[in-house]
């Protein structure tokens, strides 16, 4: 038994080193919020978090293809605009609003797709320039913060829904999609294509469709970040989806994502998630002037990026 837990320890370093830091950011929590545990805590801080780890998980799959998604903040506003700009009435509606944003935020990123596949043009450059691009459709969707999400829909995600936490529904649903996408031709072929373009090829895997594929794939889950954001604050902001680009690039590296493709798991995204979600929540606590907020996060970030690799070094030493 003891053998067997020292090789999973051995073989999850990473994530155990997660593990290791957010339990330390959880007892500094704790000091201060006492009710850090209780049902209602969880379930607002995961419906405060959420956006992040969906936003995360889509700028995963783009780093799994060794690409980068520099417009995942302004596609993340575009979703958030037209969920809540759509004049939701009753399920229906809010379904109805839910596909639209989808199928705009999926249609986006499958554009960088087809420009990386197909143009030969660097995901950097191709996502940078989509980036000004759809902050500027989202500012003629939504010109002003507005719009309006049925509150019934606010209050159930915010404050539970008969007892139970639907962002942490959510979080599960995504873990566990994703390990089935991963056990699927396309889930396999993503890996491949993105550590080793050429191998793919050459072992008959449309590379291109891939590439597509993984970037639409990106562009939904940017979407559910938009939808969760806009069910979490009751309306739409244009310009609020900034913050997420990097953010998302930072839980992804924290998580183990390779910036060179191929490597990484999205549970080390989700974790990398929650830790910059809880670091951000309690440098609010601490009071201090947010300039130096964002000081004192870079500097933590680099300290664990680093720490992380060195530990993750040693250990497969």
């Amino acid at each position: 038994m003891r053998e067997r837990i020292t090789s999973l320890t051995r073989s999850n370093t990473d994530l155990v080193w997660l593990v290791a830091l957010l339990l330390v950011l959880l007892v500094a929590y704790q000091h201060y919020d006492s009710t850090l545990f209780t049902p209602a805590s969880v379930t607002i801080l995961s419906a405060q978090f959420l956006p992040l780890i969906l936003a995360a998980a889509g700028q995963t799959t783009v780093m799994l293809l060794g690409g980068i998604d520099l417009s995942l903040g302004a596609v993340l506003g575009l979703a958030m605009a037209v969920f809540a700009t759509y004049e939701a009435q009753g399920a229906g509606g809010v379904v109805t609003a839910a596909v639209l944003a989808l199928g705009v935020a999926g249609a986006t990123g499958a554009v960088n797709g087809a420009l990386v596949a197909y143009a030969g043009l660097p995901p950097i450059v191709v996502t940078l320039a989509a980036s000004f691009l759809w902050s500027g459709v989202t500012l003629v969707v939504l010109p002003q913060p507005g719009g309006h999400v049925p509150a019934g829909l606010v209050e159930a995600y915010n404050n539970g829904w008969y007892g139970v936490a639907l962002p942490v529904v959510a979080i599960t649903v995504v873990l566990a999609g994703w390990k089935l996408v991963r056990t699927t031709r396309h889930g396999l072929a993503l890996y491949a294509v993105g550590g080793n373009e050429h191998g793919a090829y050459a072992s008959g895997l449309h590379t291109r469709g891939v590439k597509i594929g993984g970037y639409a794939l990106a562009g939904v889950f940017t979407g559910l970040a938009g939808i969760g954001l806009a069910i979490q604050t009751g309306s739409a902001d244009p310009t609020i989806g900034t913050p997420y680009t990097l953010n998302s690039i930072a839980a992804c590296v924290l998580g183990g994502i390779s910036f060179f493709g191929g490597v990484g798991r999205m549970r080390g995204t989700v974790l990398g998630a929650l830790l910059i979600g809880l670091l951000t929540n309690l440098l609010l606590f601490t009071g201090i002037s947010p300039f130096y907020q964002l000081i004192v996060q870079g500097v933590i970030l680099v300290v664990a990026l680093a720490l992380k690799t060195y530990v993750t070094r040693e250990a497969t030493a």
